[in-house]
C-alpha cells in the first residue's frame, strides 16, 4: 500500500513538472510584450550578474535540454525502480532535488498577454497576487554586482505558490512593468 502511494505521488510530481515544461515551450513560441528588443533585455535581469536571455527556444536550448534530461532521468529511474525489487523508493525522492532548483535553469524574464515567464516557470496572470519594487541600496543583497544593478530595483512578484524576483536597472522599464502588473493585479 505504501509503495503504491509513493508511486502515485512520484507520478503526480513528474506530471506536474512535465506540464510546466510543455507550457513553457508553448509560451516561448509566442511573441513577448517585454522584452521587445535588445535594450529591454539589458534592463531586466533574472540574475544580477548578467542581462536576461531572449525568451525564445533557440537562445535557451541548453537550459531546456537540461530540464528535459532531468525529467527523462526521473522517469527512467521510476521505471527501473518499478521492475527492480531491490531498489529502495526512499532514495528516489532525492532525485527531486535538481527539479526543485529547476526554476533557475533559464535566465529568462518575459511578459506575455496571458502571464509572465520567470526563469523556467510560466505564471498565468490569475496567479499573480501582488508585486513591489525594492530599491537596491548599500544594504541590499544584490548591491555590488555592477553599477547598473546598484542604481536599480528588485522587482518581487508574489504568486499563490511563492514569489519571483528580478532586477530592473532602468527607471523607464520600472514604470512599464509597474503599469502592466498594476493592471493585472486589479483584474485578478
Amino acid at each position: 500500500m505504501m509503495k503504491l502511494i509513493f508511486e502515485v505521488l512520484f507520478l503526480l510530481i513528474v506530471i506536474y513538472y512535465s506540464y510546466h515544461y510543455i507550457i513553457l515551450i508553448a509560451q516561448m513560441k509566442k511573441p513577448a510584450l517585454i522584452p521587445f528588443d535588445r535594450t529591454d533585455l539589458k534592463t531586466v535581469r533574472k540574475f544580477p550578474q548578467k542581462s536576461a536571455d531572449a525568451p525564445v527556444i533557440s537562445k535557451n536550448k541548453l537550459g531546456l535540454t537540461m530540464y528535459a534530461v532531468m525529467l527523462a532521468f526521473l522517469i527512467a529511474m521510476f521505471i527501473f525502480g518499478k521492475y527492480n525489487m531491490k531498489f529502495s523508493w526512499t532514495y528516489l525522492y532525492l532525485l527531486f532535488i535538481p527539479l526543485i532548483n529547476a526554476k533557475d535553469l533559464l535566465n529568462v524574464f518575459a511578459v506575455y498577454d496571458d502571464g509572465f515567464i520567470s526563469g523556467s516557470k510560466f505564471v498565468p496572470w490569475k496567479k499573480l497576487q501582488s508585486f513591489h519594487f525594492k530599491k537596491i541600496d548599500l544594504n541590499h543583497k544584490y548591491y555590488g554586482y555592477s553599477q547598473e544593478v546598484n542604481e536599480g530595483y528588485e522587482l518581487i512578484l508574489k504568486t499563490k505558490m511563492g514569489s519571483h524576483s528580478l532586477v530592473v536597472t532602468e527607471e523607464e522599464m520600472k514604470e512599464r512593468l509597474a503599469c502592466i502588473f498594476e493592471e493585472q493585479v486589479k483584474e485578478g
